[in-house]
């Protein structure tokens, strides 16, 4: 048989006590059970650890040694063995096309060696809540001028121009930054990261239609309300059968930022940048 914490809880506050019945009172279970749980430990050891003769048990000399053992030893194992607090989860807030493959590869690194749980939340807001404490880091696309934000430059990625299929411009192979100011733009105005004013002053494009999030700025494009921009993996992770994705020259390159707070981040806000930083990152290929 072998010794459990419960058997040696037992002992230590019997012998604290000196009383059957106030100790299993204490203990919260019933006389018997105490007396049966003592006479296995000392079957275990192989020693009387409690003289019975009196009203009140007393500990042997065996028994006194093993309560001098115990007080040491058995509050350190308790907490040897509690479980390990779990930090509070990080969450990670996007807005605009969540990178996958960066921040999954990332995400993974980062649960894996330090056993912290990070939570991806979309919100379409321009800083997706990280300015409010909504959420603990955020990835967002364009510049961030938050002055309250530390902010880390992730990656460099092409756009993509997002034309309906119906489009005159479905016809081309691909399509120049001047050549699309001249058409009707859709304009994400809560958070996109381009304005007719991105585009050089003879080439600039009217503003077609409005969009509040991804959703519905594919809608408006697959609707010819207007012409879309994304970056090429927001864009690959969003096939539209009414929409074409096509390879977009003399455009400026989309940039990926990760932010946190500056004052009192979360514990592994850091580590996350990291991560990230250090996961693959893609080509930029010359237009």
């Amino acid at each position: 048989m072998d010794v459990g914490l419960q058997q040696l809880r037992c002992f230590l506050t019997l012998a604290e006590e000196q009383h059957f019945t106030w100790a299993a009172e204490r203990l919260g279970i019933p006389q018997p059970t105490l007396s049966r749980t003592i006479r296995r430990l000392e079957d275990h050891v192989g020693c009387r650890l409690l003289d019975r003769t009196t009203r009140h048990p007393r500990l042997t000399p065996d028994g006194e040694r093993l309560r001098a053992e115990l007080q040491v030893l058995l509050p350190r194992l308790e907490a040897a063995l509690r479980p390990v607090p779990q930090e509070e989860p990080l969450s990670l807030g996007y807005t605009w096309g969540f990178p996958r493959r960066r921040g999954r590869d990332a995400i993974d690194l980062v649960e894996r060696r330090h056993h912290i749980q990070v939570q991806p939340v979309r919100r379409d807001e321009r800083l997706a809540g990280v300015h409010t404490g909504a959420v603990d880091a955020a990835l967002l696309w364009g510049p961030v001028e938050d002055p309250r934000l530390h902010t880390v430059e992730i990656a460099r990625e092409e756009r993509v121009a997002a034309v309906s299929v119906r489009s005159t411009l479905a016809t081309r192979s691909r399509v120049g930054w001047r050549d699309l100011g001249r058409r009707c733009l859709v304009l994400n105005t809560v958070s996109g990261t381009l304005a007719p004013g991105d585009w050089p002053a003879d080439a600039r494009p009217e503003i077609g239609a409005e969009a509040a999030n991804l959703d519905e700025y594919l809608h408006a494009v697959a609707a010819r309300r207007g012409v879309g921009v994304l970056p090429k993996s927001v864009a690959a992770q969003h096939p539209d059968p009414d929409v074409l994705y096509l390879p977009l020259t003399g455009a400026p390159p989309a940039v990926l930022h990760y932010v946190h707070p500056r004052t009192n981040p979360h514990p592994h806000a850091e580590n996350l940048s990291k991560a990230l930083r250090d996961a693959e990152r893609p080509v930029l290929q010359s237009a």
